[in-house]
């Protein structure tokens, strides 16, 4: 057993400290900076967004379409920002013209905004096409099992006792028992566990309205207690007294779950998917942002896994990748608009990635096939003047790259998801953290983000 693990068995049965067994927990005090991983299910295509060949009739053994070109649209040079460059938008993606000038905007607002702060990591090579070794290997450092999830690991770094400490809404989420995983999705699901005795729909029994006019459980609770304590006081044996303790203790406890409900109400008021940018358009991703972002901001939270799918494109790959790459990035930019009116925006860290990457051709359905390299982005409070930190060569393999400036370098390395998470877990403040000899990540550290 984990010392860490043993150290919190104890403090859970209450054999840590010598306050009386009865005490209330302490509320852990809220962390001062917050990670989020936004997953894109189903292994992303970069040179379809952050590490785009154009036209350029590289796999032309293997593949009719387009010349054996990685994608079917020339580069733009318009849309750059710093050293980054996006994909442009293909005429295959639909044949309405709307909805392709909703995708570019979707591209173009996303990096010009955001741009500052982004750093994105190209040409990393996950040596794998399987998306179970894929999804772990990116999210944690290490493509065996084992290893906590990037968030899992950070939250167990800086405060592993709040009430939801890592949420996950999936992907690769495993916590190594470090760590409580906490599903919060929805905003109903979050208020039923806030205040599970409020009067809704059709209950037929006011046990606790909103505004707390009908509030019978108050009485309840108090009856409750009042009996646990004259049970107490009339119980001769020890080890009886001892869990009637613990159970006064439990009772007594404070989650702080009601400030969430009071955040998310207010911003669900303030902060309006449709304004950001398009109706009806990344309504799971945002459903899932406005959840974390509460939690973050009432305390609960240090941590947390956001996830969309639909990236699997083995067939029509432009038709399907694309809309939903766009939807992806506005998702990010609502949360990233919500994160600022919480007031945590200064203080959170945004990290994107997939399992792996897609052929570099198209294959007889017009679809994409697995393929080991991807890219990740960065977003963080300090700017990065659109950075983008190692490369992929014209075939969309992985370079060796210098270990400081992240350009093609001969005399350099391959860059892996080992290095990307050492660099997150130095970035985050947690790379010498007690954990870290538990889950070592012994590679060389890349300056990623200076």
């Amino acid at each position: 057993m984990k010392r860490r693990n043993f150290l919190q068995m104890m403090a859970a049965a209450g054999l840590t400290a010598q306050a009386p067994l009865w005490a209330p927990k302490v509320q852990a005090a809220a962390p001062d900076r917050f990670l989020i991983v936004v997953n894109a299910s189903g292994g992303w295509d970069p040179t379809s967004i952050c590490d785009p060949k154009g036209l350029n009739q590289a796999y032309q053994d293997r593949s009719d379409r387009y010349e054996g070109s990685t994608n079917s649209v020339a580069l733009d040079s318009n849309k750059t920002f710093g050293s980054i460059q996006w994909s442009a938008i293909p005429e295959g993606v639909s044949n309405d013209e709307l909805v392709r000038q909703r995708i570019n905007d979707q591209f173009d607002d996303f990096f010009t905004t955001h741009g500052d702060k982004l750093t994105v990591i190209n040409g990393i090579d996950t040596g794998t096409n399987n998306h179970d070794t894929g999804n772990r290997f990116v999210w944690s450092g290490n493509d065996e099992t084992g290893y906590p999830s990037l968030a899992a690991y950070f939250a167990a770094s800086v405060a592993p006792t709040l009430p939801m400490a890592y949420i996950s809404n999936g992907g690769y989420d495993f916590t190594d028992s470090l760590v409580a995983r906490a599903r919060a999705s929805s905003a109903g699901f979050v208020s039923e566990v806030a205040d599970p005795n409020s009067y809704y729909d059709d209950r037929g029994f006011h046990f606790r309205t909103a505004n707390r006019g009908v509030d019978q459980y108050s009485h309840i609770e108090a009856a409750q207690r009042a009996r646990i304590q004259r049970q107490l006081d009339s119980e001769p044996l020890p080890l009886r007294r001892k869990q009637l303790q613990q159970l006064f203790g439990i009772r007594n406890t404070d989650s702080n779950l009601g400030e969430l409900t009071v955040r998310l109400d207010d911003l669900q008021a303030n902060v309006l998917r449709d304004d950001h940018w398009n109706t009806n358009r990344a309504n799971s991703l945002k459903s899932q942002a406005e959840v974390v972002v509460a939690s973050m901001a009432a305390g609960l939270t240090a941590s947390a896994n956001l996830n969309f799918g639909g990236f699997d494109t083995h067939g029509n790959h432009d038709a399907n990748a694309y809309p939903d790459l766009g939807d992806l990035l506005e998702g990010i930019h609502f949360m990233m608009v919500a994160l600022q009116y919480a007031g945590i925006a200064d203080r959170t860290t945004v990290v994107v990635g997939s399992d792996f990457g897609r052929t570099p051709y198209y294959n007889s359905g017009n679809g994409k096939d697995h393929w080991p390299v991807t890219s990740m982005l960065v977003l963080r409070p300090e700017s990065s003047g659109g950075r983008v930190f190692g490369a992929s060569t014209t075939e969309f393999l992985s370079q060796p790259v210098n270990l400081t400036t992240g350009q093609p370098d001969a005399a350099g390395e391959i860059l892996t998801p080992q290095h990307v998470n050492r660099a997150i877990r130095n970035l985050m403040g947690v790379g010498s953290s007690s954990l870290a000899d538990n889950y070592p990540l012994n590679v060389p550290d890349f300056r990623i983000f200076g």
